[in-house]
Protein backbone atom coordinates (compact mmCIF):
# COMPACT_ATOMS: atom_id res chain seq x y z
CA UNK A 1 0.00 0.00 0.00
CA UNK A 2 1.48 3.61 -1.16
CA UNK A 3 1.25 5.62 2.11
CA UNK A 4 2.28 8.60 0.15
CA UNK A 5 -1.00 8.54 -1.46
CA UNK A 6 -3.36 7.25 1.30
CA UNK A 7 -5.43 10.11 1.61
CA UNK A 8 -7.32 10.52 5.35
CA UNK A 9 -10.89 11.86 5.71
CA UNK A 10 -10.47 15.71 6.43
CA UNK A 11 -12.09 16.73 9.76
CA UNK A 12 -15.10 18.47 9.08
CA UNK A 13 -14.65 21.86 10.17
CA UNK A 14 -17.44 23.71 11.92
CA UNK A 15 -19.47 26.71 10.55
CA UNK A 16 -21.75 29.32 12.47
CA UNK A 17 -24.91 27.83 10.77
CA UNK A 18 -23.83 24.36 11.86
CA UNK A 19 -22.89 25.81 15.33
CA UNK A 20 -26.39 27.50 15.14
CA UNK A 21 -28.15 24.57 14.54
CA UNK A 22 -26.30 22.79 17.22
CA UNK A 23 -27.07 25.45 19.32
CA UNK A 24 -31.05 24.64 19.19
CA UNK A 25 -30.21 20.82 19.28
CA UNK A 26 -28.10 21.36 22.99
CA UNK A 27 -31.22 23.53 23.77
CA UNK A 28 -33.62 21.11 22.84
CA UNK A 29 -31.85 17.91 24.40
CA UNK A 30 -31.67 19.66 27.32
CA UNK A 31 -35.19 20.44 27.44
CA UNK A 32 -35.75 16.41 27.27
CA UNK A 33 -33.11 15.69 30.19
CA UNK A 34 -35.56 18.56 32.13
CA UNK A 35 -38.62 16.79 31.18
CA UNK A 36 -37.46 13.31 32.59
CA UNK A 37 -35.31 13.80 35.39
CA UNK A 38 -37.10 13.13 39.04
CA UNK A 39 -34.86 15.17 41.02
CA UNK A 40 -36.37 18.74 41.43
CA UNK A 41 -33.08 20.61 41.94
CA UNK A 42 -31.85 19.15 38.37
CA UNK A 43 -35.35 19.92 36.83
CA UNK A 44 -34.40 23.58 38.01
CA UNK A 45 -31.18 23.57 36.87
CA UNK A 46 -31.75 22.60 33.13
CA UNK A 47 -34.84 24.73 33.24
CA UNK A 48 -32.71 27.44 33.68
CA UNK A 49 -30.53 26.05 31.78
CA UNK A 50 -32.64 25.64 28.65
CA UNK A 51 -34.28 29.22 28.84
CA UNK A 52 -30.90 30.95 29.02
CA UNK A 53 -29.71 29.19 26.27
CA UNK A 54 -32.41 30.22 24.48
CA UNK A 55 -31.75 33.98 24.69
CA UNK A 56 -28.28 33.58 24.02
CA UNK A 57 -28.42 31.77 20.72
CA UNK A 58 -31.33 33.94 19.29
CA UNK A 59 -28.92 37.20 20.51
CA UNK A 60 -26.08 35.63 18.70
CA UNK A 61 -27.66 34.41 15.99
CA UNK A 62 -29.41 38.03 15.30
CA UNK A 63 -25.63 39.34 15.53
CA UNK A 64 -24.06 37.67 13.21
CA UNK A 65 -26.71 37.93 10.67
CA UNK A 66 -26.87 41.61 11.33
CA UNK A 67 -23.47 41.99 9.94
CA UNK A 68 -23.43 39.28 7.58
CA UNK A 69 -26.74 38.70 6.21
CA UNK A 70 -29.56 35.78 6.67
CA UNK A 71 -28.47 32.38 6.82
CA UNK A 72 -30.01 28.93 6.11
CA UNK A 73 -29.57 27.28 9.97
CA UNK A 74 -30.10 23.27 9.76
CA UNK A 75 -31.05 21.83 13.46
CA UNK A 76 -29.82 18.31 14.39
CA UNK A 77 -32.11 16.13 15.55
CA UNK A 78 -32.31 16.21 18.94
CA UNK A 79 -32.44 13.09 21.22
CA UNK A 80 -32.72 12.95 25.39
CA UNK A 81 -29.01 12.72 26.16
CA UNK A 82 -27.73 10.05 28.07
CA UNK A 83 -25.79 12.81 30.77
CA UNK A 84 -27.28 16.53 30.94
CA UNK A 85 -23.70 17.35 32.07
CA UNK A 86 -21.55 15.71 29.30
CA UNK A 87 -24.05 17.31 27.00
CA UNK A 88 -23.21 20.70 28.90
CA UNK A 89 -19.72 20.35 28.83
CA UNK A 90 -19.35 19.27 24.86
CA UNK A 91 -20.59 23.06 24.77
CA UNK A 92 -18.91 24.65 27.21
CA UNK A 93 -15.52 22.90 25.26
CA UNK A 94 -16.75 24.39 22.23
CA UNK A 95 -17.07 28.04 23.57
CA UNK A 96 -14.82 28.60 25.94
CA UNK A 97 -11.80 29.29 23.98
CA UNK A 98 -12.27 26.41 21.61
CA UNK A 99 -12.78 25.98 17.75
CA UNK A 100 -16.01 27.65 17.59
CA UNK A 101 -14.44 30.88 19.67
CA UNK A 102 -11.72 31.04 17.68
CA UNK A 103 -14.14 30.83 14.21
CA UNK A 104 -15.27 34.52 15.22
CA UNK A 105 -13.42 37.38 15.11
CA UNK A 106 -15.65 39.78 16.28
CA UNK A 107 -15.01 40.53 20.01
CA UNK A 108 -18.80 41.22 20.57
CA UNK A 109 -19.73 37.54 19.29
CA UNK A 110 -16.92 36.31 21.34
CA UNK A 111 -18.59 37.78 24.82
CA UNK A 112 -21.61 35.88 24.04
CA UNK A 113 -19.87 32.90 23.49
CA UNK A 114 -18.49 33.83 26.78
CA UNK A 115 -22.31 34.22 27.99
CA UNK A 116 -22.62 30.87 26.60
CA UNK A 117 -19.71 29.25 28.96
CA UNK A 118 -20.58 31.51 31.77
CA UNK A 119 -23.95 29.50 31.65
CA UNK A 120 -22.48 25.93 30.86
CA UNK A 121 -20.72 26.29 34.26
CA UNK A 122 -22.98 28.06 36.52
CA UNK A 123 -25.43 24.96 35.16
CA UNK A 124 -22.58 22.35 35.75
CA UNK A 125 -22.42 24.02 39.30
CA UNK A 126 -25.83 23.16 40.24
CA UNK A 127 -26.03 20.16 38.63
CA UNK A 128 -23.56 18.43 40.29
CA UNK A 129 -23.35 20.22 43.64
CA UNK A 130 -27.04 21.23 44.19
CA UNK A 131 -28.89 17.88 44.65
Amino acid sequence: MDLKNLKLPEKKTMIPRDFFGKLFQIRDEIHLAHLGTKSYAQHIALGDFYDGILDLTDSIIEQYQGKYGLIDIKIPEAKKPSDACECIKSLAKLTDGGSVYNMFKETWIQNKLDEISSLCYQTLYKLENLK
